[in-house]
């Protein structure tokens, strides 16, 4: 059953980058850190994180605290319309994130709910923004873990 929660997961995470549309991942590949990783280096495309912010659930002011609007923007301009390595990392990240969050509240506006205010635990900052980097996305992981194993957060 752990495969089946885990596949859902993983489409959830692809739909929010807007699918087969723009990544060139399936649902199963995103398992396969040899794959991911290649996307990664290649730079996700900006329309991908374009539909992420737009499709996400996350509002605007807060998106742009994980990736600056300027960001998208510029990349946008570029030859490639490619988003740089660090900047791909955070969208998945972000995307991630909202999945696994969705699946530990196993409801959609709850989980948004919980990753779009401010909280204590994350000194009363939206726990969405710290995807920003890797050790806040860490950290909003494992209470996430915890909440979903049943241990308090």
């Amino acid at each position: 059953m752990s495969a089946n929660i885990e596949i859902s997961r993983s489409e959830r995470t692809l739909a929010l980058l807007g699918g087969g549309q723009f990544v060139q991942l399936s649902a199963r590949e995103l398992g396969n850190p040899a794959k991911v990783r290649s996307v990664i280096r290649e730079g996700l495309p900006v329309a991908s994180a374009q539909y992420a912010r737009e499709h996400s659930g996350v509002p605007n002011r807060l998106f742009d605290q994980v990736v600056p609007r300027t960001t998208l923007i510029s990349a946008g301009k570029s030859k490639s319309k490619r988003l740089s390595k660090p900047v791909s990392e955070v969208v998945l990240r972000a995307a991630k994130i909202i999945a696994l969050a969705e699946e530990a509240f196993g409801d959609r506006d709850r989980a948004m709910h919980w990753l779009n205010n401010s909280n204590p635990v994350f000194e009363d900052e939206a726990p969405i923004t710290l995807t920003d980097t890797e050790s806040g996305t860490e950290w909003v992981e494992q209470v996430l873990g915890r909440m979903m194993y049943g241990v308090d957060a």
